[in-house]
C-alpha cells in the first residue's frame, strides 16, 4: 500500500511566476529548500551561504528543492544539475542557511542584499 504523507507549509514562492535555473551541487553536499546558495563564477557550482559572517550578503540564488549529500554526488557524477531558483519574490521566513530558519537579523541582512544585488524579492508575508 501506498503511503500518503502530506504536510503543510507556507510556500517558499509566493509569486506566480518564479524563474528557475539550475547549478552544479558540491560533492557530499546536502542542500535544504529554501537556503541561500553562493555560485561560483567560472564553474557554476553551488555553495552555501557564509553563516560566519552573519550579514548574508554572499548570496546568488535560492535553493528549490532538498538534495541530499548522496543525491549530490550522484547528481555530479551523473552530469545532472539540481534547480534554483534566480528570480521572484519569496517568503523571508521560508528562507534558511544551512537548513536553519533565518534570525531576524539575518532576514533583515538578507532581504537587504536581495533588494541591491539580485532579481529575487524576500518579502515579509503575514
Amino acid at each position: 500500500m501506498v503511503d500518503f504523507t502530506y504536510k503543510t507549509e507556507q510556500p517558499l514562492p509566493v509569486d506566480i511566476a518564479p524563474i528557475t535555473d539550475s547549478v552544479v551541487p558540491t560533492t557530499a553536499t546536502a542542500y535544504h529548500k529554501g537556503d541561500l546558495l553562493k555560485i561560483a563564477a567560472g564553474t557554476n557550482v553551488a555553495t552555501h551561504s557564509d553563516t560566519g559572517t552573519g550579514a548574508q550578503a554572499d548570496w546568488h540564488v535560492i535553493c528549490l528543492a532538498d538534495v541530499t549529500a548522496e543525491q549530490a554526488t550522484a547528481k555530479i557524477a551523473a552530469g545532472v544539475e539540481m534547480p534554483v531558483y534566480v528570480a521572484g519574490k519569496f517568503d523571508v521566513a521560508q528562507v534558511k542557511l544551512n537548513g536553519v530558519a533565518l534570525t531576524p537579523t539575518q532576514k533583515l541582512a538578507s532581504r537587504a542584499y536581495a533588494n541591491r544585488s539580485t532579481k529575487i524579492t524576500l518579502s515579509v508575508v503575514k
